[in-house]
């Protein structure tokens, strides 16, 4: 039986070391990114026209934005995460939870660390008819060690 068991595990490994390989597509467009120096300006508006917030938790393999939440994981103790507003009005304010965020960007860079979780809070006003938008962002790190 052991060897019966034996052959079958082998002809099972054999089979799946031939299959191709299938490359999933994570690239990261430049209208999903801001806030870093390698990091592009999004200019794609949300399908509704409104105010819309996105987060990225930045590690070393292709992340993706996630809308309005976002999770990674890896082994560095830290790292950051970034939180983007899209489609804002043209003349804006934001008022970010968070007094590291600049009131005059529509993008937050904040530091992160694993087993972490931030969550933002952002109303973004519209200078030019005084109405305004309230969204929330969560970001999730966790550790891999």
């Amino acid at each position: 039986m052991y060897k019966y068991m034996k052959s079958i595990l082998s002809i099972g490994v054999a089979i799946a070391l031939a299959q191709p390989a299938v490359a999933e597509d994570n690239s990261i467009t430049s209208a999903d990114l801001k806030a870093s120096p390698e990091l592009q300006a999004s200019d794609t508006p949300s399908a509704t026209g409104a105010a819309s917030i996105k987060c990225l938790v930045d590690t070393p393999k292709w992340d993706r934005w996630g809308s309005p939440n976002c999770f990674s994981a890896g082994f560095a103790r830290t790292t950051t995460a970034f939180f983007q507003i899209d489609n804002a009005p043209s003349n804006y304010t934001v008022y970010w939870s968070d007094s590291r965020c600049s009131s005059t960007s529509t993008s937050c860079a904040l530091p992160i660390r694993t087993y972490q979780s931030i969550t933002i809070n952002a109303t973004v006003l519209d200078n030019s008819n005084n109405t305004f938008v309230t969204l929330q962002s969560r970001a999730n790190y966790e550790g891999m060690n």
